[in-house]
């Protein structure tokens, strides 16, 4: 199973994060990771971007998205991963196991104490 970060949006992205945590927790995979979303030039996102009516998350933002799925999601025994090219950070472990260093990593990111992938290093 993958999940989208920030697709949501700024307005929606708390309801978003939950939401994804219950579904992880119904469908309960094997496997979750998540993508970042990437505003990218002459599509339909980016149209609403640049007309105001997308507003992306910024990077903590995502990293906040990202913690409430980890916190509330359910899964019997999840590998866990954030390491797609679109991620600025790269973290993996089990769910629910490795939940509380899976946070701690999340947490010390949000507090600037862990280096992020740079803009120019992140991909689709």
């Amino acid at each position: 199973m993958i999940v989208l970060l920030g697709i949501a949006g700024t307005e929606r992205a708390r309801e978003h994060a939950s939401a994804t945590a219950r579904l992880i927790t119904a469908m309960d995979p094997a496997f979750a990771s998540a993508l970042t979303t990437t505003v990218v030039p002459k599509t339909p996102l980016h149209t609403l971007h640049t007309r105001g009516r997308f507003a992306l998350p910024s990077v903590v933002e995502m990293l906040r998205e990202l913690r409430i799925i980890v916190d509330e999601a359910r899964p019997t025994d999840a590998l866990f991963r954030t390491n797609h090219a679109s991620n600025y950070l790269a973290i993996g472990g089990r769910l629910p196991r490795d939940r509380a260093a899976i946070l701690a990593t999340i947490d010390s990111a949000i507090a600037g104490e862990v280096t992020l992938r740079p803009e120019w290093a992140r991909g689709l």
